[in-house]
């Protein structure tokens, strides 16, 4: 090889060294750019909150003063005093300290759903997700059955990761729900009761989706409860995976119905223009106890 060779390729490696030198400082510089929008983002809800506690203590002594002075009206002013600096007190106190990124959430839920998929592709399970209520604590179980005509197992044997029933239409596997954690909270969000039909469920599930959790921008609503089906269609989902197995979003909506109607509910999701789709599907109160979706 010739000096003129060896020196163009010394060249070229310093070339390709500079440039990955470059490379490096730009991710280490986004990366500290990240962490400062994530810190000023989360001082920025910190300060929104703040200023909103600071605002209804003003209105609440303001009306405070305004009763001592006003003897006419000083019962309604005091009523409204007491529950502006009482909204204060709880706004201030209430206020949470960090805020997770739905980009972490989402990495997160990433990571089990993969070693979710791989397990039930190497069991040899069918791609049908089944969420059967159960007694207790967790109220659901997902059960994915080996074959594509299953009966569901009793309780005792969906409390195993691994079911093998007596019969092998009753075989496969039974996990936590991750809606099943998260009904929890959405139980709490309610301002009343589970809804004791479809539609109301599915209105509620919808609405704590964009209103309190805040998983999807908008959510248009579908039921046919005489069909034994119900739909949402939700945009800018956080968790928009479709094809990722127990997709938060459904998994929510499955295991809510599940326990409105104390029956298994199949599970759905695809992903279309409009957005993530979801859709649960219950059959007949004849064929639901243990036998089966048909």
């Amino acid at each position: 090889m010739s000096e003129t060779q060896l020196a163009e390729g010394e060249a070229r490696t310093d070339e390709e060294s500079n440039r990955l030198e470059d490379l490096r400082a730009q991710v280490d510089l986004l990366r500290t750019e990240n962490e400062r929008l994530r810190t000023e983002y989360s001082r920025a809800r910190q300060a929104s909150y703040r200023r909103t506690s600071l605002g209804l203590g003003a209105v609440g002594v303001a009306a405070v003063l305004g009763g001592a002075l006003f003897p006419a009206v000083r019962d309604v002013l005091f009523v409204l005093g007491a529950i502006g600096l009482f909204g204060a007190v709880l706004t201030r106190y209430l206020t949470p300290e960090r805020f997770v990124a739905a980009e972490t959430g989402e990495r997160i839920y990433a990571a089990q759903a993969e070693t979710l998929g791989d397990l039930t592709g190497q069991l040899g399970l069918e791609e049908t997700s089944v969420y059967v209520p159960v007694d207790g604590t967790p109220t659901s179980r997902l059960f994915i059955p080996q074959h594509a005509e299953y009966t569901i197992p009793d309780e005792e044997s969906l409390d195993r990761p691994l079911v093998v029933g007596a019969q092998s239409d009753e075989r496969g596997a039974s996990f936590l729900p991750t809606g099943s954690t998260l009904f929890r909270e959405f139980e709490r969000s309610l301002t009343g009761s589970l809804g004791s039909t479809p539609p109301i469920v599915v209105d509620q599930v919808g609405d704590a989706l964009v209103e309190d959790f805040e998983l999807a921008r908008t959510v248009d609503s579908s039921v046919d409860s005489d069909d034994g089906r119900a739909t949402l269609v939700l945009s800018e989902a956080v968790y928009a995976d479709a094809e990722a197995p127990d997709n938060p979003l459904g998994s929510l909506l499955a295991v809510a119905l599940g326990e409105s109607l104390s029956a298994p509910v199949r599970l759905e999701t695809t992903r279309t223009e409009e957005g993530l789709v979801v859709t649960c599907r219950w059959g007949p109160e004849e064929a639901v106890d243990g036998s089966g979706l048909e």
